[in-house]
């Protein structure tokens, strides 16, 4: 009984102080990325001994995804490059979420795309914190940081949320510290054609390494990164992609094999990692 007791008090004032952190995380000062460099220099040096580390999701091991406190942590571990998945909502905001559907994030059943912005700022994240528009985002951390964003739809939509991005770039002045991820060619055709110095980045989907080598080599040659699963990358793809002028990418390390993998047997030009301090951590030892 006294346990019980016990395990309700602890489980009570988590829940209570919840707001408190979520508050401590808005409250402070947002980091700095240490030693920042331009996006068109680190693209330019992006190599095997010196590849860049896109922080996914910001810290998804210790802090909810796309949280300030994620963000936070990421840039205190090393990250030149936080991770934004943008979705469009009913009334035509850009909020960052992995899912479209923020029942496994926040608790509860409400769908961006389905949703106007009184409905989804009324729900938060598992630290208290809200669900960020990309506006929120900028204004937090303008240009301590740069960023990396992947526009987020569903099957069959059309470019407008690659057009709201554009749009919210332009408004934050924030052309020259993004690169643009999206798996939809189109989309990434639309953000070229209307702001030409973003890179881009293609998170390609296939299944062999022929349908990958194809898609290589077809790919616009303005493409800065070609982004492939890790464990679907071979040395015959990577040599492919240098060939063909672009960057290699790969996704996602979780583990120490991960980053063996991606660093050492790969020899990537960059990776998204889930842990952003273990990865940068092991670049160093390894170099």
């Amino acid at each position: 009984m006294k346990k019980f007791k016990i395990t309700s008090i602890l489980l009570l004032l988590t829940v209570l102080t919840l707001p408190l952190v979520a508050t401590n995380a808005l409250a402070a000062a947002a980091p700095k990325a240490k030693n920042l460099t331009s996006v068109t220099q680190s693209i330019n040096h992006a190599a095997p001994d010196s590849p860049i580390i896109f922080s996914h999701r910001g810290s998804p091991y210790n802090k909810p995804d796309h949280s300030f406190a994620g963000y936070n942590q990421a840039i205190k571990d090393g990250t030149q490059y936080i991770e934004q998945d943008v979705w469009l909502s009913k009334d035509n905001k850009l909020y960052v979420s992995h899912d479209d559907n923020l029942k496994q994030s926040t608790g509860h059943n409400v769908t961006i795309s389905t949703s106007n912005s009184k409905q989804i700022n009324q729900v938060k994240l598992h630290n208290g914190e809200k669900i960020h528009q990309l506006k929120d985002v900028f204004k937090r951390y303008g240009k301590k940081v740069h960023y990396i964003i992947e526009t987020k739809k569903n099957a069959g939509d059309n470019t407008n949320t690659e057009k709201a991005l554009i749009k919210e770039l332009k408004k934050a002045k924030m052309t020259n510290n993004v690169i643009m991820q999206d798996e939809s060619l189109p989309g990434i055709e639309a953000v070229h054609k209307a702001l030409k110095n973003v890179p881009t980045l293609w998170l390609l989907d296939s299944v062999t390494e022929r349908q990958y080598s194809e898609q290589i080599e077809n790919a616009p040659r303005y493409i800065k990164f070609i982004s492939i699963r890790l464990n679907q990358w071979t040395p015959k793809l990577v040599k492919l992609a240098h060939k063909n002028g672009f960057k290699t990418n790969g996704w996602i390390l979780n583990t120490y094999n991960d980053n063996y993998d991606a660093l050492n047997t790969l020899k990537l030009d960059s990776v998204f990692t889930n842990n952003t301090k273990e990865t940068s951590h092991l670049i160093n030892r390894w170099k």
